[in-house]
């Protein structure tokens, strides 16, 4: 049975263009990421050779980028993407995320949407 390592990359913090709102369309806002991708760290941990992991530096910092790139209208639609380009770009098995918009509704300490997504949801077929 394959290991169910985890690599977390909690609390990214990332100012984007988020919302379907004019005003939200203005300007950008503060979005939180928690970031969670699944992969063998056995050969890492038993070689000492980073390159058998997923660099969560590059991971948060490439992510950044692209959340700002992207300009999405919904959440959902920017958590689609960012994960296929975790996916991608980094190879884990499965990544879930959670994308929370910290100041859209009042009250609240964030609004936002988490998914789960792995290599075969994005498998060309």
């Amino acid at each position: 049975m394959a290991a169910c390592d985890r690599i977390i990359i909690e609390g990214l913090k990332v100012n984007a263009i988020i919302g379907i709102y004019p005003h939200e369309r203005e300007f950008a806002q503060p979005l939180v990421l928690d970031i969670i991708m699944e992969h063998d760290l056995r050969p890492c941990a038993t070689s000492g050779d980073l390159n058998l992991s997923i660099n969560y530096a590059q991971v948060a910092e490439e992510v950044s980028a692209l959340v700002c790139a992207l300009k999405c209208e919904l959440l959902e639609t920017l958590a689609e993407q960012v994960c296929q380009f975790i996916l991608q770009n980094f190879k884990p098995r499965a990544v879930t995320l959670k994308i929370v918009k910290t100041q859209a509704v009042l009250n609240t300490s964030g609004v936002g949407v988490q998914i789960h997504r792995t290599q075969q949801d994005f498998q060309e077929d």
